[in-house]
This record gives structure tokens, sequence and C-alpha cells, in this order.
């Protein structure tokens, strides 16, 4: 487990509540967007003022004594500060030796869930055509909070769910249009499928739901196909609906155990689920009057199964226009008593800027732009750092221009620039590894931010494997470039007599390692030379 300083002051925070007689203290501490107010903050004084019977001024005054009366070597001063808060100031010692452990354990991981088992299920497009750019989205976040979960030790799932049963009106229509009696999801890469799958399909002809199965599988090779090569994507699973649900008769099963326990009836021919008694607005259909279970039971059965194979915790990441769904699974997850951390979260639309103008996406107009156009225009790399750099649950503007510039106006290249800088700052000092150098010797303050910066990473890792906001990840990546090059401006690393500075050299290729590491994370390249 990598050191975390911030741990460490955290507990010393509630040692100093629990010996004035705050009962089981659970303090937050932050690092200050103003650094004028010390390196880390507490908000202590503040919430369990109340409970001590001080105000919160008074409290946060005693608690800066006691934690100063501490005598903490990696302590600078401990001040009580406004409202109620409590400011610590590290030595300059400190923050460069939690610099360089942090720098040299990097890639062993930070073991923060180890061995917590995680099923992670992402994407999921329907097999009717090819991925475009709103499905971006939830393809990047998911990979990369996969990458982070892991990183901190669970044991990840990556799932993808095809929506392939026979029996669906996707797959009924996509096999129409494969028979010439219809047009949905028809592009001319779709009339291309069906031209090669023309004498297979020729077979089906009064059946559309067995040539849609057929189409589909194809649709779904070349999806898979792009997914993992082009997107770099993995997947540990491909759970398909018509093999294992559809073929298997778990739904049967589970429907029979609902009519047990009373928790569906029957009404206009239909089989109705009383979601509305346990948080969802209306009951929902799950067995249709034509005998077809409806996409929802189909949802409910997916889900009883991933929990049956023993997870910790599901995760799913679902489009905007799945936002209706999610308050009727969790009334599912309450009626059927599903123990078990459940996390949905819905992605939000995207639209393309190009030229100043800002082109919003829409099928019927025909203005549908497809993800492998995107990884062509711009690169994987700048795709996925521009989907990676917003909040989820934020609207998504694409800057196309932005990211085709090779300048340090795009981020992307920004922090693949600083990576590739220390690559060649190291092949000019022949490779060597300064030994017994003294990071807090060098007097540039720029050297403090930088390593105070690199101190930072295990505790953005902790937040996003908590919180699972993994546009935190592009943030502190860019800050960490901005706090090296202003290093590198203040501090000259290879002197003119063709030696160079030890401390700063060692600082430099700390700050690559935990570039480096950012960026496999977020699955963009670190390159040596650009």
């Amino acid at each position: 487990m990598l050191d975390m300083l911030r741990e460490e002051l955290k507990k010393m925070v509630a040692q100093a509540l629990a010996d004035i007689g705050v009962a089981n203290p659970s303090p937050f501490l932050e690092r200050p967007a103003d650094k004028t107010q010390g390196d880390y903050a507490t908000n202590a004084a503040l919430v369990y003022a109340k409970d001590f019977g001080k105000n919160p001024r008074e409290l946060a005054g005693v608690l800066a004594e006691r934690l100063a009366s501490a005598k903490d070597t990696r302590i600078a001063r401990v001040e009580g500060a406004g409202p109620g808060f409590v400011n610590f100031f590290l030595t300059d010692k400190a923050i460069f030796e939690t610099a360089e452990k942090i720098g040299l354990e990097i890639s062993r991981g930070f073991l923060l869930k180890k061995g917590e088992a995680v099923n992670l299920e992402f994407i999921s497009v329907n097999p009717t055509g090819k991925l475009h750019i709103g499905h971006g989205r939830g393809a990047f976040y998911g990979d990369v909070l996969a990458r982070v979960l892991a990183y901190v030790g669970a044991k990840v799932t990556r799932e993808f769910y095809i929506n392939d049963s026979r029996e669906s009106k996707q797959i009924i229509e996509l096999g129409k249009t494969a028979l010439g009696q219809g047009e949905q999801y028809l592009t001319e890469h779709l009339k291309s499928q069906i031209s090669n799958l023309k004498s297979e399909i020729k077979k089906f002809k009064n059946d559309p739901s067995a040539a849609g199965f057929s189409l589909a599988k194809e649709v779904q090779k070349e999806n898979t196909h792009f997914i993992e090569s082009a997107l770099g994507i993995p997947f540990d699973v491909w759970y398909s609906e018509d093999e294992k649900l559809r073929g298997s008769g778990i739904v049967q099963t589970l429907f029979g155990v609902f009519k047990e326990k009373n928790f569906v009836y029957e009404k206009e021919g239909a089989w109705w689920i009383k979601t509305s008694e346990y948080g969802d607005d209306e009951d929902r259909v799950v067995k249709r009057s034509d005998g077809t279970w409806s996409y929802f039971m189909n949802d409910i059965v997916y889900h009883a199964d991933k929990i049956g194979r023993g997870y910790d915790g599901l995760i799913d990441i679902w489009g905007a226009d799945h936002h209706g769904h999610v308050k009727r699974m969790l009334a599912v997850k309450k009626m059927l008593g599903w123990n078990i951390l459940f996390q949905i979260f819905i992605t939000q639309l995207v639209s393309l800027k190009e030229e100043g103008v800002s082109k919003k996406m829409s099928k019927r107009a025909g203005t549908v732009v497809l993800l492998e156009d995107m990884v062509r225009e711009v690169g994987i790399d700048a795709l996925r750092w521009f989907y990676l750099e917003k909040a989820l649950g934020t609207h998504m503007e694409f800057d196309l221009e932005l990211a085709k510039k090779q300048s340090a106006e795009n981020p992307v290249y920004y922090v693949q620039y600083a990576h590739a800088r220390i690559c060649s700052i190291e092949e000019n000092t022949r490779g060597k590894v300064p030994d017994g150098s003294v990071l807090s010797d060098i007097a540039a303050p720029s050297a403090r931010v930088l390593a105070s910066k690199i101190g930072e990473f295990p505790e953005v890792v902790e937040e996003i494997a908590n919180d699972y906001q993994v546009h935190k990840l592009t943030t502190y990546a860019y800050e960490l470039a901005t706090a090296f090059s202003q290093f590198y401006r203040d501090v000259r690393i290879l002197q003119d007599d063709d030696s160079y500075n030890d401390g700063a050299l060692k600082l430099a290729l700390l700050t690559r390692a935990t570039i480096k590491q950012s960026l496999s994370l977020l699955g963009i390249s670190a390159p040596t030379k650009m």
C-alpha cells in the first residue's frame, strides 16, 4: 500500500478528538486550494463542535494546540483558522520524502480494495450497428474505472451484455431489414453485411427473428473487434442474452419465484411486477400478453444471475436513454433483498464542436458520427483524454480542432510532452540514476510544489476508487505536468559543464514515473519522444 501521509494525519486528528471526549470521530482532511492555508486542512471543528460543547473556532484552537504538542517532526506548524478549520503546514523534508516513496513504489499498486470482487458492466451497445460517439462516454469511463479499481486491488470482471434475444423487438426489426421487409437500422455498412450473409439469411425468409439473430452475430463480431483492437478495451465476459437467458430457462424459474412471493399479478393478459410498492413510480410489465418476456424481466434475471456469481459489488454504466430504468431496478433490489453494493451510472449526451460550431447528433437527420471515424480523425490517446476529462453526469462537447492540435493547447499533448521531455533529460544524463541526493536541498519553491503534487497521486486514486469520478485523473495529470513545467523553468537540471543537479534529476524521474502511471490508468500512451 502506497504511503499516504494524509491518512496518518487523519488518525492524529481522530485521536485528538477522542482525547477531548468526541465519540467515534471520523474526520475529513483535504488539500486546500489556497496553499497559504497549509498542505492539509480539516473541518473537524465545524463538524464536532456541537458534540464537544464549544463553538467551532474555539474547538479549532484546542485541536491545533493538541496536534502541535504532539511534536511530530513532519509537521512544521498547526493553526486554527477561519470559522473552525485546522490547517497543517508540513516540513519540506516530509513533502520530499513522501514524493520519493510514492514515486519509487507507484508501479506496485495501491491496495485499498484488496480481493474485493466487482462486476463492471459497460458499453453493452445493441448489436444493430456500429458504435457512435455517444457510446464513447461509457466505453472509456468503464475502462478507466476498471483500471483504477484493479490498481487498488479489486478483482474486476469487465462484462458486456449482448442484447441478442431472438424474442426482442430490435432483433426482429433487424431481421425484417435483413429480409428486405423494413429499413430500421439500415446503413450502407449494414447493407454490405446483409449482402455478405445473403445465402444464410435466405434460409430464414419467413422468420425475421432468426434472420435478425444471424445478422446481429455478424454486427457483434465486428463491434467486438473494434472495441478490443481500436479502442483498446478488453472484456472478460461477453454475455449473450439469447444463450444465457432465453435459452437457459432461468427467466421462467425466477418468474415462478415471483409468483410464489406474490410479487407479480396478471392484468389485461400481461403479468406485472409490484415495483410501485418499493419506490418505483408504477408497476412494470414483466411478461407481455403475447407470452414474451419484457426487456425489464430479462434485466432483472440478468442481475440476479450476476449476484449469484458471488460478486461483492455490481456497477452498471448505461446510456442517457436508460435514465428512467434506474428507479425500477433499485426497486427490484429492495424487493428481492439484494444485500450488495449496486451502483448505476448514466452517461450524458455528447455533441461535436467543429470549426467553432456545436453539432448535435441525430439518427433521424443522418448526422450520427461513428466512434471509428473519431479514432481515425484524432487518434486514440486524444480521443480517450477528451472523453475522460469531463464528469460523466455532465453534457460533453467534443472539440475536434483542439483534440487534433499538436501543441500545449491540447491537454493530452501537454501531459505527454512533459513525460517525453523528462525521458530526454534522462537520456542526456546517460541513464544515470542519482543516488544519495537529497530532494529538500533544491531551493526553488516550485520543487516543493512538484513534490507535493506527486504525493497527491495515491489520494486521487483513493478518491476515484471510492466515488468513481474518473475525470479527477485527467485533472491531476494535467496539474502534475504543469507543476513540472514550472519546476523545469526554475531549476537547471543539466549543467553547462555536462554535469547535472542530482536532486533535481531525481525529482524529475519521480515525476516521470507518476505521469506514466497516471496515463497508464487512463489507457493513454506515455511516449518517450515527441
